[in-house]
């Protein structure tokens, strides 16, 4: 649906593209100053195509918001202003006011000078703007995708590498099989976003901890262990994103069983302490676990939010995790990736073994959740316990 906005300007002025290929296709670009008093509200609607989430509580956003409040008359000049995709605009010299069209929030919108303009626009509302001040912006028409301006543009606090892949739509397929998640409303899927909130889940933790049941990528009968979704988060997106083409139907493949991914992990961090109680293993007297008693609410588990008495290092997780790819099992003819067996079944007759397999691995990984999850052989002892058990059920029946 397309809004049109409109709003008084000064030295307005149009760049006609110089490359005749781009500028056939309406690519053009607008300048002008704007009164802070006058800068559109409605454009903080359009704030989709910004990589990252804006944090107003960072050093670069209070500078702004003293450059304002201190009524620097140059802010137009000290600050680098704000850029917009437009569809259109259009500019009358006699009312000095420019209208701009917007009809795509994937396409149109703020796409640099995010923190300026919500600065801006939050001192409107709390009647602070005082003095004669302009911004300066930059509105381009005719753009098919803002993602390379928006990475090129945003170098001055360099931009992770999933905020751009967030505007590329390259998590869209994850999303759609997390949609129905309890938790899909804690994922972070670029920068700063969910900023202040409690228990968010980075999209590359998501991302690692799928990589693991990724045949494509950690084959059942490869001899590498999926190590590093421990020990690299960028490494893992990375990872994701070479697979290209064939990604989205990989993730719609896996969609069967992804859910229950998250559910192992909520299984293990839950009840861990009282799977290695049943085996003579008494985690919460480890120092690590922050135990204080049965009542004292220590942590909140990752994917469920649930209040916990201790805290279990991601370091203890990962492997056992890691292991129920053992259980997984892909169809020849469709692709489509479904369980051996009930993970919940296994974890809760295999849970104790696993949990004793990670304790007595040696006397210093036992008090390292960071060497455990860098062992290869832990990983190994642990795959190899799901995969015998899977192997001796299939045998039974």
């Amino acid at each position: 649906m397309a809004i049109v906005i409109e709003f008084p300007a000064k030295q307005v002025k149009k760049m006609d593209n110089p490359v005749t290929e781009l500028a056939k296709d309406g690519s053009k670009k607008y300048v002008c100053y704007v009164r802070l008093q006058d800068v559109p509200e409605k454009f903080e609607e359009w704030m989709g195509t910004n990589p990252r989430d804006q944090k107003l509580t960072t050093n670069v956003a209070r500078d702004i918001a003293k450059s304002i409040e201190s009524g620097c008359k140059n802010f137009h000049e000290k600050n680098r202003g704000i850029v917009m995709s437009v569809d259109k605009f259009d500019y009358d010299n006699k009312t000095g006011k420019v209208k701009v069209t917007l009809t795509d929030a994937e396409i149109h919108g703020n796409i640099d000078g995010g923190h300026t303009l919500k600065i801006i626009l939050e001192k409107q509302r709390d009647c602070e703007l005082l003095f004669e001040q302009y911004v300066f912006f930059e509105f381009f028409t005719g753009i098919s995708s803002p993602v390379e301006l928006a990475e090129a543009r945003n170098q001055s606090i360099q931009v992770d590498q999933r905020s751009i892949e967030e505007l590329n739509r390259s998590f869209q397929p994850i999303k759609e099989a997390l949609k129905n998640e309890s938790f899909f409303d804690r994922i972070a899927f670029k920068q700063n976003e969910h900023a202040g909130q409690k228990n968010v889940i980075d999209i590359r933790e998501i991302i690692a901890i799928m990589n693991m049941f990724n045949q494509s990528i950690y084959p059942l009968r490869g001899d590498t262990q999926p190590i590093q979704s421990y020990t690299g988060k960028e490494a893992s997106l990375n990872r994701f994103l070479r697979l290209k083409d064939s990604r989205d139907q990989i993730i719609k493949n896996m969609t069967p069983i992804i859910p229950e991914i998250f559910n192992i992990w909520e299984m293990v961090e839950t009840t861990f302490a009282d799977k290695g109680n049943s085996v003579g293993r008494t985690y919460r007297k480890k120092k690590m676990s922050k135990y204080v008693d049965e009542y004292t609410v220590v942590s909140y588990s990752t994917f469920g939010d649930k209040p916990m008495n201790y805290v279990l290092p991601k370091g203890l997780i990962f492997p056992i995790v890691g292991a129920f790819r053992a259980l997984v099992t892909v169809n020849k003819s469709t692709q489509v990736y479904s369980w051996k067996l009930s993970p919940e079944k296994v974890w809760n007759k295999l849970g104790g073994k696993l949990i004793n397999t990670i304790m007595t691995s040696s006397e210093d990984l036992a008090d390292s959740p960071d060497a455990v999850a860098k062992s290869p052989n832990t990983w190994d002892l642990l795959h190899k316990e799901i995969l015998l058990y899977s192997m001796l059920s299939d045998e039974n029946n």
